[in-house]
């Protein structure tokens, strides 16, 4: 049996303490971290950093952290000559809980985030529901879904981490979940919170019973695309603000309809700009550096007009005096 405390594990695995770990094969199930240590420093590193900094290990583990979890449960497979998924049948959480003086809910929850994504992307099965289903009535509280990642491993064959379980209880196994096709007023009501609230999934389901987050991000999402799809250029960016807030005004979600107010709306636009450049470029010819110029008829008996010491002949063109800086040097100052 396995010990209880860090000396008696060491004599328990003194026959494989000094072996190196088989690195090959246990990457094939564990994201091993770039740090690496021998026997040696590893029981150093118990007794000295571990031991003091024993708090934050609650928080955040480095790959110091890491390693040393890996180098532990794989002595005990070793010692034991079990698989990694025989580790909780054979409560190895539980004994290292007790010898490490931190939570089995904490090593196991540590364990599962090195465990590789093919392992914990297998499809589920209609058992596996069922039991989360059970489960989930067992422990029914908002944090307990640590406590739901035990008994669900060590009655399932299949190894999941806390967080895939959450999710999927929350959007498949829940069995209130509504699965139904959406109402022309649900639509309409995800549209204009989506709208309202900047996309704030959680707060919508909230306003929906029996609908979940991930129900109405893909429905707000198949509608937005649809809009897209319909438009001219397809390719060409569109702000989502925009779109929602043409069907809030037409309280319509119809995607030819919406797609064909997008085109009119941005043919008007590059009108109006272009009406707008052509009268600059006209108005632009009486300028300097498009800053107007004055024009001035000095009816001075056709006489030489003189201001601020510059000379011009009528009908020439002169500068106010706070556009002095832009005017001609091929009038001469006397």
């Amino acid at each position: 049996m396995i010990p209880q405390t860090w000396n008696e594990f060491l004599e328990f695995i003194s026959d494989v303490l000094d072996r190196e770990l088989d690195q090959p094969r246990i990457s094939q199930f564990i994201k091993i971290p770039n740090t690496r240590m021998t026997s040696f420093q590893i029981i150093s590193y118990f007794s000295t950093d571990f031991q003091k900094a024993k708090i934050k290990r609650k928080y955040k583990w480095g790959c110091k952290e890491k390693y040393f979890l890996i180098w532990c449960i794989t002595k005990i497979t070793e010692k034991l000559q079990i698989k990694f998924h025989e580790l909780y049948q054979w409560k190895v959480f539980q004994k290292l809980s007790s010898i490490l003086d931190l939570s089995e809910e904490l090593l196991l929850t540590k364990w599962l985030s090195l465990l590789n994504y093919k392992l914990k992307e297998q499809p589920w099965k209609k058992e596996e529901d069922d039991l989360l289903i059970k489960l989930r009535q067992l422990y029914p509280g908002p944090k307990d879904w640590i406590k739901i990642t035990i008994e669900f491993i060590k009655t399932s064959e299949t190894v999941r981490y806390p967080k895939q379980i959450r999710e999927r209880y929350n959007n498949v196994s829940n069995p209130n979940i509504n699965k139904n096709e959406f109402r022309q007023d649900e639509i309409l009501l995800i549209l204009r919170e989506a709208f309202n609230t900047k996309k704030n999934w959680a707060r919508i389901s909230k306003k929906l019973p029996g609908r979940t987050d991930n129900q109405i991000k893909n429905l707000y999402n198949s509608i937005i695309r649809k809009i897209l799809n319909e438009k001219k250029n397809p390719d060409e960016k569109t702000d989502d603000l925009q779109i929602l807030n043409l069907i809030i005004q037409h309280n319509n979600y119809d995607p030819i309809f919406i797609s064909t107010i997008l085109d009119e709306t941005k043919r008007k636009q590059i009108c109006v700009k272009t009406e707008s450049s052509s009268d600059n470029s006209q108005t632009s010819e009486m300028g300097v550096n498009n800053v107007p110029i004055q024009l001035v008829y000095p009816f001075l008996y056709n006489q030489p007009f003189n201001y601020q010491n510059f000379y011009f002949t009528y009908p020439q063109f002169y500068l106010l005096p706070h556009q002095q800086s832009l005017r001609n040097p091929m009038y001469n100052q006397t």
